[in-house]
């Protein structure tokens, strides 16, 4: 059991971080536009903070898939520590926003969702699947047989679940209110 929660795990992250790369490629001009619209990063910086925080979900997404797929706990392991301190970076950035710029758009998806608690939610839930993964990183690459397709599944689930989330808790009547 502890295997299968382990490779859900380290599977939601990072199929959370590698869906998060595919939207910043096919989306390049969302996550400076809400960095701009945050104003946390100095305006010359928006452009190469947004493609490095692209970049880093990318290669922390592959990184923890490919070592959960071929079964390489100390790349897991490494992949998900790093996933852990991304993660946890997103959420008390979300909060800072939150509190200071309450009205911006996340920048976390295609569209304008905003940023919100569930935003920041999001990332503290997406930290502590990080952290059970780099745990049991020795266990979760140990899955064999129809664990797999379960871990497979559920990863794919959760990951789903809550990568859909903030867009479907935000209330745009709310937002054009304020």
């Amino acid at each position: 059991m502890g295997a299968m929660l382990t490779g859900v795990a380290a599977g939601t992250v990072a199929l959370i971080l590698l869906a998060a790369f595919a939207g910043h490629l096919l989306h390049p001009r969302t996550l400076p536009a809400a960095l701009t619209a945050h104003r946390t990063v100095p305006g010359p910086l928006v452009w190469p903070a947004a493609i490095a925080v692209g970049a880093l979900e990318g290669v922390l997404g592959a990184v923890t898939g490919y070592a959960l797929l071929a079964g390489r706990p100390r790349a897991l392991a490494l992949g998900a520590t790093g996933s852990t301190l991304l993660f946890a970076a997103y959420a008390l950035y979300g909060l800072y926003v939150l509190r200071t710029r309450p009205s911006v758009p996340c920048g976390c998806a295609a569209d304008d969702t905003p940023m919100s608690g569930w935003v920041a939610g999001r990332a503290a839930a997406l930290a502590l699947a990080s952290v059970t993964a780099s745990a049991g990183a020795g266990s979760a690459v140990a899955s064999h047989g129809v664990q797999v397709a379960i871990v497979g599944l559920s990863s794919t689930a959760f990951a789903a679940l809550l990568w859909s989330l903030p867009p479907a808790m935000s209330d745009p009547e709310r937002s054009t209110a304020t």
